[in-house]
């Protein structure tokens, strides 16, 4: 498995590591306010300690083969985090998950990023079916999938406790037929 992947001059995804903990953990503590409206992990990461524990985790998904999570770089600079939940191999099903720092949203970053991703899901890993799940106000996010020909399944009613309110989550996937149409 590729512990790097160059998307474009600008955007490159590196596996995620322990040389990343510090840059990390202060660009959550920078974006704190701008994550804390669709991420509900805010609170657990206080310490660049918290994100070592966060990336031992990712480490360990990724070396029991349920998938890589990558720090994301624009112009060399961190700017965020995309990668896999745990796989299920069984069933041939990966989750993407996503985040960016505000100034970096809108250039279209993590668009590119997503679809590094999907082609490994399909490609890397033989997956089946990839799903990317999203709180249904979050428009931002819910335009990656939309645009890169996902279909909406439907939404899960208060799926997420976000900080104390409820919030309904879209549910969208693309199936391994699909994507070699695509």
């Amino acid at each position: 498995m590729k512990s790097y992947l160059k998307i474009d001059e600008a955007i490159e995804l590196q596996l995620l590591s322990m040389n990343h903990r510090d840059a990390l953990y202060d660009l959550v503590d920078a974006n704190r306010q701008h994550l804390r409206q669709w991420l509900p992990w805010l609170d657990a990461n206080n310490s660049p300690l918290d994100t070592e524990a966060f990336i031992k985790t990712v480490i360990s998904q990724y070396e029991s083969g349920k998938g890589p999570q990558y720090a994301v770089f624009y112009n060399a600079a961190i700017c965020g985090v995309c990668g896999f939940h745990p796989i299920d191999s069984t069933n041939k099903i990966a989750g993407i998950g996503y985040w960016l720092s505000k100034m970096h949203s809108g250039k279209g970053i993590m668009t590119k990023s997503v679809m590094a991703l999907i082609e490994t899901g399909f490609h890397d890993y033989e997956m089946n079916r990839i799903e990317i799940v999203c709180a249904t106000g979050n428009a931002r996010s819910r335009a990656i999938p939309e645009r890169l020909g996902f279909k909406l399944e439907g939404v899960l009613r208060e799926r997420e406790n976000l900080y104390g309110k409820y919030v309904d989550h879209a549910v969208y996937s693309m199936l391994a037929a699909e994507f070699a149409l695509y």
